[in-house]
């Protein structure tokens, strides 16, 4: 008796093959087109063409932030081991957000505040680490090829970060076209950093396996 052989996975012709996209790298495409729309669109907000409601938009970003927390331990200042205080941290964090999103000026000020001080201070945390670890950018740097795309990539985004932090805290620092191209940098940077990250955990996959 012939043993039973598992059927051929065929590549769905409408859907094409699936996907080696991770999951981290997935969401960081979610973060870039985020910050991307916003920095085109606030050309026009800030001529008036368009609405916008300011508690919506910290609010959402809230959200994006607290998915990468449940699913994968990652917080704005770092890894975490994803416990349950972890996991309890993120859905308080996507209720705080979807509640800004549903009753603009409900939250205004709070909301603007705490993501101000996710993006500044985790921006902050986040360069500190890669820069002092001596499993990061010590280690990266000594590499040639996608390594150092990945250190590029984690300075753009973390200095990036802080500045737009900063904006958010203290608005009327600087102009509406300048936080926009800013943005728009944030945004390349995100995109910037999922490709390098899709690319190390290609060539150096979990447990060295090819």
């Amino acid at each position: 008796m012939e043993s039973a052989s598992q059927p051929e996975e065929k590549s769905n012709p409408v859907l094409g093959a699936a996907s080696d996209l991770s999951l981290e790298a997935a969401i960081l495409i979610v973060f870039g087109v985020f910050m991307l729309l916003f920095g085109l669109l606030l050309f026009r907000i800030h001529t008036g063409e368009l609405p916008y409601a300011p508690d919506s938009t910290y609010g959402l970003f809230l959200v994006i932030v607290s998915f990468q927390i449940i699913t994968m331990g990652k917080t704005p200042f770092g890894d975490l081991r994803r416990s349950w205080a972890v996991i309890v941290l993120g859905v308080s964090t996507a209720a705080v957000g979807m509640v800004a999103c549903f009753i603009p000026g409900l939250l205004a000020d709070p909301v603007r505040i705490l993501v101000g001080l996710l993006l500044t201070l985790g921006g902050v945390a986040l360069l500190a680490q890669l820069f002092f670890s001596e499993d990061k950018a010590r280690l990266w740097l000594k590499v040639p090829g996608v390594l150092r795309h990945l250190t590029v990539a984690c300075i753009i985004v973390y200095v990036v970060s802080i500045a737009l932090g900063l904006v958010t805290l203290f608005p009327g620092i600087t102009t509406d076209y300048v936080t926009a191209v800013l943005l728009i940098i944030y945004g390349i940077g995100f995109f910037y950093l999922s490709w390098s990250i899709q690319v190390v955990g290609r060539m150096y996959p979990p447990g060295g396996s090819e």
